[in-house]
């Protein structure tokens, strides 16, 4: 007899009744209502500095995009080429300037903010 034909034929092994040592300790009994989970805490509203952050790069990408087309679809006379790549470049910056208000702003707003009283 090959090996592996005595390894199919033979039947599992199942722990002895009484032994629970290995039970799952997920099983919740039929007609056991869940635990109530807490709902969500609403989230708040992005700040007015990360708005304005996505807006920044919202154009600035677009005034990006608008410069390489007019750089590579017109041929322009003269230095008017530089002044295109110059309009991009400055696109680039001011998107990477915007992402990473962005970005630290909204890391900001994950904090909780201490109101100073106004009390003496």
């Amino acid at each position: 007899m090959d090996r592996r034909e005595s390894e199919l034929s033979e039947p599992p092994h199942e722990p002895p009744a009484g032994d629970e040592s290995k039970s799952s300790g997920n099983v919740v009994p039929l007609g056991v209502d869940p635990p109530a989970t807490e709902p969500p805490k609403p989230s708040k509203p992005i700040g007015r500095l990360h708005g304005m952050a996505i807006v920044g790069m919202a154009v600035s990408a677009l005034l990006g995009i608008g410069a390489m087309l007019a750089f590579i679809t017109i041929s322009w006379p003269d230095d008017t080429s530089r002044y295109v790549l110059a309009v991009f470049m400055i696109s680039v910056v001011g998107f990477m300037t915007s992402a990473s208000l962005a970005v630290f702003s909204a890391a900001r707003d994950t904090y909780p903010r201490h109101r100073k009283s106004t009390e003496e």
